[in-house]
């Protein structure tokens, strides 16, 4: 046969070069562990849920005018009282199955990626369950519905009572549908964190571990408050020796800015329980039924996480079984699984405020 040889020609025996160096993916930044009051739990306890208690705050209302060498009744003396904060232990579990066929001819070692992804699962969701509890919604037990409802049909656990902001707390209507509705003033601005920084302080939350308040938001949030007058970025406060948290990009006023990806968002309407329905449909923007994206103002014992002794929740243990056994003889697959039993509880609501607002950014 005449004619040129090319690569066209001769096309079977062409493949495509596989490049080993694996490309990276997306993953959350989740922050709001860090601020969690843990609770070990000792094994073999006989444990299935925890209390956590907290005492009544000091007042002057039982203190008392004394006439000398008379002694006052005891009807008179101040009782003691104590608030039992407490919720059941629920497990989790996370797994990846792979095949003995896949693992002897596999080009990548999809047996470390899954025990990579595992943990990092698993670790999502007790932050989802954590944020949840925060804002007062419901998080089912596990396939990924993560903000169905109001938690309790909006009546919480121990009589808490969220607190509540919305937009820009001097002008916008402090409701969700007035939210909704506001499209000048419903982005956070330098004032607010003002506003929620003196509301903290008149309910007199204790301080961060890290000094001062913070403020978890998020990464569009952040980006609206960076571009206030006001804002001072991480890099350029030396913080007087003391550990950036995770996620801090800046401050205001004081407040410590800590970004979060794994935001509660939900979708802005004239329903007031929708606020506690987990949604992203609505995208960025200012005008009505856009994402409505939760912060959180808080201090110190906000919120609590039991710990049940030797697991983390956050950095769960990994198991991988790869040994034949009775009910599995054949060896036939490699199971990487891992488990978690735990729960998110709202310590003391007067310690931190949820607040809603929009963003102007739109991409």
């Amino acid at each position: 046969m005449a004619g040129i040889t090319t690569s066209s020609t001769l096309s079977a025996q062409f493949r495509a070069y596989f490049s080993k160096d694996l490309l990276s993916y997306p993953v959350q930044l989740t922050v709001l562990d860090q601020f969690a009051r843990k609770a070990p739990i000792p094994r073999n306890g006989g444990n299935k849920s925890i209390s956590m208690f907290r005492w009544n705050a000091p007042s002057v209302a039982d203190v008392q005018s004394l006439s000398e060498g008379t002694i006052a009744a005891s009807s008179t003396s101040n009782q003691l009282a104590l608030t039992a904060i407490t919720k059941p232990l629920a497990q989790y579990g996370h797994r990846v199955t792979v095949t003995d066929i896949m693992k002897a001819t596999e080009l990548f070692n999809s047996v470390s990626q899954a025990v990579k992804v595992s943990g990092q699962n698993l670790a999502l969701w007790a932050d989802s369950v954590l944020r949840n509890v925060a804002v007062g919604s419901n998080l089912t037990a596990s396939n990924g519905s993560i903000g169905s409802a109001q938690e309790g049909a909006g009546t919480l656990d121990n009589s808490d009572t969220l607190i509540e902001t919305y937009g820009r707390t001097a002008s916008c209507t402090q409701s969700y549908t007035g939210l909704n509705s506001e499209t000048t003033n419903c982005i956070v601005d330098a004032a607010t964190l003002l506003d929620l920084m003196t509301k903290l302080k008149r309910n007199r939350t204790p301080e961060a571990d890290g000094g001062g308040y913070v403020f978890v938001t998020d990464a569009r949030v952040a980006r609206d408050l960076m571009r206030d007058s006001d804002w001072l970025n991480a890099s350029n406060y030396g913080n007087a020796g003391k550990p950036f948290y995770k996620g801090e990009v800046g401050s205001i006023y004081g407040i410590r800015v800590i970004v979060q990806t794994n935001s509660f968002v939900s979708l802005g309407s004239a329903t007031a329980a929708d606020r506690a329905i987990y949604a992203t449909s609505g995208g960025g923007g200012t005008a009505a039924a856009k994402d409505i994206i939760a912060s959180f103002a808080l201090g110190a014992e906000a919120w609590g996480v039991p710990q049940l002794s030797g697991g983390n929740p956050f950095s769960p243990k990994v198991d991988i079984l790869d040994q034949p056994d009775k009910s599995h003889p054949h060896n036939q697959n490699i199971v990487v699984a891992t488990t978690a039993y735990f729960a998110g509880l709202r310590l003391n609501p007067n310690y931190y405020i949820v607040h809603r607002s929009k963003t102007a950014h739109t991409l």
